[in-house]
């Protein structure tokens, strides 16, 4: 038998086990210390939010409590902590938790904090695919105004990726 918390993730509420619990918290935790900025709450926010619909995703009828599997499988989809930038403060008592290796060499598509115009979208596809972030925006343009397609993909982007992390905003153009 198993202990189970009631606990409210993006505003719903969830059944966990206790080691679901723990290992969510210490997840959201070494997130949030890598963190900066004046968006730092509205990106905990996005992440909450996205881990209650994966949540919701992995629940049936049957299945009403999140295990530590259902927990490691919505870590999974959204990355390590690693990849949100480095840490910028660490408790003392608090130790460097276990999360999967990213794989080196496969950056993940963000939206540019550096290069950005609306939301950074241009600006972050440019950087990962190292293309000048104004053929991007000239396409998307040109697309949205043909087919009115790339507007919907645009905020749809703009809404479901993360922002680059504050280490990663440097003022050298990626696309050379």
């Amino acid at each position: 038998m198993k202990k189970t918390l009631n606990v409210n993730i993006g505003g719903m509420p969830f059944i966990l086990d206790e080691d679901a619990y723990e290992r969510l918290k210490t997840y959201l935790s070494e997130i949030e210390i890598r963190l900066d900025g004046y968006d730092k709450q509205e990106i905990l926010d996005d992440l909450e939010n996205r881990i209650a619909d994966i949540f919701q995703e992995n629940l049936s009828t049957r299945v009403q409590v999140v295990s530590l599997e259902i927990v490691n499988r919505a870590m999974a989809i959204i990355g390590s902590a690693r990849e949100f930038g480095e840490p910028q403060r660490r408790p003392a008592s608090q130790p460097d938790p276990e999360s999967p290796p990213s794989e080196p060499g496969t950056p993940r598509l963000m939206r540019s904090r550096a290069d950005r115009f609306i939301g950074g979208v241009c600006g972050g596809i440019a950087e990962r695919y190292h293309l000048d972030p104004v053929l991007v925006r000239v396409l998307t343009v040109a697309l949205a105004l043909l087919t009115g397609v790339a507007l919907v993909v645009y905020v749809i982007l703009w809404i479901i990726l993360p922002s680059a992390p504050l280490s990663q905003t440097d003022s050298t153009p990626h696309y050379q």
